[in-house]
């Protein structure tokens, strides 16, 4: 990546951006922009009554995969980011799938309608909010973390899965302030066979879960990435390098601040704590220092 990081910036596009390269990223930061208002429109509701986004179920849902994909394509090219799409699609519906017929590897619960169409007991999206929600902040967040560097894989096949081993613990410390607000308060999915056991009813397998699926999956990943020559398309600065980590902070925001009493201080350290770390790399990355490759 080293030859596309640019210092040749006098605002968020770097000078050799060419125009569709422009485009591509203008258009992932208007679906942050969209973010933005869907997180406006959540807390000022109470005081002022802002349009809603159509669609439904699938009206937030569109505009995060779409960021979190034109973002993926930009700085991980297109057929890494179209197998990361399908293969979370398939790969997250079957470990849900699974989970709610046998309580494993999340633990006993059943979906609500909230989500949209299923196939057969699960939301047929299920993939792609696991996209948008988890895997688009903990894939930068933990290179930034483990390899000091905002693009992966790791050059040897161990750093790769310590590497996605690290990401799904942030994936597992994203839920911990998801969960509480979706399901214990929103009925998204609603827990079942887990009275007076785990964390605002939701058992402590759910967060080992995690850690046990989206290992191999951010590993997968990883090889896929080297096998198809993974760059990004154009150059990036630290404006550009700073996308998943404001995504980040605004869904800590997002799910900290309305959950139940007490998510908050929790996402403070599984969420807060991180992304001031992987802040520190950024600033070094662009900065020219500690920088490997």
């Amino acid at each position: 990546m080293k030859d596309q990081i640019s210092n040749r910036s006098k605002g968020f596009f770097p000078e050799e951006m060419t125009q569709g390269q422009k485009n591509l990223m203008g258009f992932t930061l208007f679906f942050l922009l969209v973010f933005c208002y869907i997180m406006a429109r959540a807390f000022l509701g109470h005081v002022i009554q802002l349009p809603n986004i159509p669609g439904g179920p699938y009206g937030k849902l569109i505009p995060m995969v779409a960021l979190a994909f034109l973002y993926f394509t930009y700085t991980r090219g297109f057929k890494s980011t179209l197998f990361l799409t399908v293969f979370l699609f398939i790969y997250c519906w079957a470990a849900e799938e699974c989970s709610v017929h046998n309580g494993f590897p999340f633990g006993h619960y059943y979906y609500s309608d909230m989500l949209g169409y299923k196939l057969d007991v699960v939301p047929v999206t299920i993939g792609l909010q696991y996209f948008w929600i988890y895997v688009f902040p903990a894939y930068f967040v933990s290179n930034l973390i483990t390899e000091g560097k905002l693009l992966g894989p790791p050059k040897s096949v161990g750093r790769l899965l310590f590497t996605a081993f690290v990401a799904s613990i942030i994936v597992s410390g994203i839920d911990m302030a998801v969960d509480p607000l979706d399901a214990t308060k929103l009925s998204e999915w609603v827990w079942t066979k887990n009275n007076y056991t785990g964390y605002y009813g939701i058992p402590y397998m759910n967060y080992l879960g995690y850690v046990i699926v989206m290992t191999p999956a951010f590993f997968i990943f990883g090889l896929i990435e080297k096998k198809f020559d993974a760059k990004p398309v154009g150059p990036i600065n630290i404006y550009i390098g700073a996308i998943p980590l404001i995504f980040y902070f605004l869904s800590f925001i997002m799910y900290g601040v309305p959950a139940p009493s007490g998510v908050f201080l929790v996402a403070c350290f599984t969420m807060l704590f991180p992304l001031i770390l992987s802040i520190d790399r950024l600033k070094q990355y662009f900065s020219g220092r500690n920088c490997p490759e």
